[in-house]
């Protein structure tokens, strides 16, 4: 199932990228994401982590994070501060609550979407953290690969039928998943460098202008 995914939705960045410096890349873009003061450069590293994770070949809904921010813009506005912009009875609706939220909204599918770029299924890194990292992804790649399974109307019992197949529990069982082999991965190449280094210095300089 896996190699079946991955020949449809290969993942064209590995090509370029050694996964050391595009997992360092990741960080400097989740550095420029979470600290920048306006909500454009958010939504703008927001909207380029999203055409990485597009060329990474991971499968993302825009209309499911806008949701999320969405969901998140509310729950700010219950807790008012700023400028009132606009009176709902009794309660009022502000400018710093619906900034702050969207704000955040667009930071949360940030982190996801540049994380799901930048990070490579090959990342080794060293000692048992390095281990247990790349298990834990492996792990979590293979369960992404059974999401297909969880029916809307069976949620709870799709969901634990994925979870015993992966975690069995019963005597005797054991998991369906093994851990992936990683071969040798090639240098970062120019255009690859290339990439990193204009987008981190565009990245910056939004942030800087827009402060």
């Amino acid at each position: 199932m896996a190699k079946a995914r991955n020949s449809k939705h290969p993942d064209r960045l590995d090509a370029l990228l050694h996964p050391t410096p595009r997992f360092l890349w990741g960080l400097a873009l989740l550095g420029v994401l979470v600290l920048a003061p306006r909500w454009e450069t958010r939504a703008a590293v927001m909207l380029f982590g999203g055409v990485l994770a597009t060329l990474a070949g991971k499968r993302i809904s825009f209309s499911y994070f806008l949701l999320l921010a969405g969901t998140v813009v509310v729950f700010h506005a219950l807790a008012p501060f700023g400028k009132v912009l606009i009176m709902l009875g009794n309660f009022p609706l502000t400018e710093g609550a619906l900034l702050g939220g969207w704000k955040n909204g667009l930071t949360m599918a940030g982190l996801v979407f540049v994380s799901l770029g930048t990070i490579s299924r090959q990342l080794h890194l060293p000692g048992r953290f390095g281990k247990l990292w790349a298990l834990t992804f492996s792990w979590y790649e293979q369960l992404m690969e059974s999401k297909s399974r969880v029916h809307p109307g069976a949620i709870l019992l799709s969901i634990d039928r994925i979870l015993e197949q992966h975690y069995p529990t019963r005597p005797g069982s054991s998991p369906v998943w093994t851990q992936e082999q990683r071969s040798p991965h090639g240098p970062t190449k120019a255009s690859g460098w290339a990439l990193v280094i204009l987008s981190t210095l565009a990245a910056v300089t939004l942030a800087v202008a827009l402060r």
